[in-house]
């Protein structure tokens, strides 16, 4: 008895389904990017998320017919903290000075434990996209602690340097055999205007 109900209710089921109609996803828009050239089949785009935060979108795509493994820095415990370190961003400020800022999360300095890489796989013609924070930024030679844009127009660069494993750990010994890009890309300038 309970087999012939349960069949009978199969048998609903598939016939509902077979003359519902269902409406197609809507595509997804894609927002316009400006991209840098490629290099190695890895293009770079820089813009601004919000104006009044300076937030940054940085996004890489694989302009390649092949996949590839991006390296962009860091992991740290185990995973729950991500550092894209291989990211650094050009600037040429109002007053013509330029300055390279390298990534550099105040929350994460100090590194007490494990640290992975921070690996992002890239399917031929696929897109990973971050959002950073000018104040997420150092220079080493100016000791600035964030990137600061003055009033006038600024010029913004990104740039990416991909590596092979840096942290390669007992329990991972195979990362380093994965198929990294090793290119340097740089995206296209943004430019920021800030009134006067």
């Amino acid at each position: 008895m309970y087999l012939n109900t349960a069949l009978m209710l199969l048998a609903a089921i598939c016939l509902l389904n077979s003359s519902a109609s269902y409406p197609l996803a809507a595509p997804v828009e894609r927002t316009d990017k400006t991209w840098g050239p490629a290099e190695d089949g890895v293009q770079l785009s820089l813009s601004l998320v919000d104006p009044k935060t300076s937030e940054l979108e940085v996004a890489l795509r694989n302009v390649s017919d092949r996949d590839v493994m991006v390296n962009l820095g860091a992991l740290m415990a185990n995973g729950k903290v991500h550092l894209p370190n291989n990211i650094s961003i050009k600037v040429t400020d109002a007053n013509g000075n330029t300055r390279q800022f390298e990534f550099a999360d105040k929350k994460h300095l100090n590194v007490g434990g494990r640290l992975d890489d921070y690996i992002v796989p890239l399917r031929a013609g696929s897109m990973y996209t971050l959002t950073l924070k000018l104040d997420q930024f150092w220079s080493q030679e100016t000791s600035e602690f964030a990137i600061e844009l003055l009033p006038g127009k600024n010029r913004l660069t990104a740039q990416l340097e991909g590596s092979g494993a840096n942290f390669v750990n007992l329990d991972m010994p195979g990362v380093r055999l994965m198929n990294f890009w090793l290119g340097k890309v740089e995206s296209n300038t943004l430019i920021v205007e800030r009134e006067r």
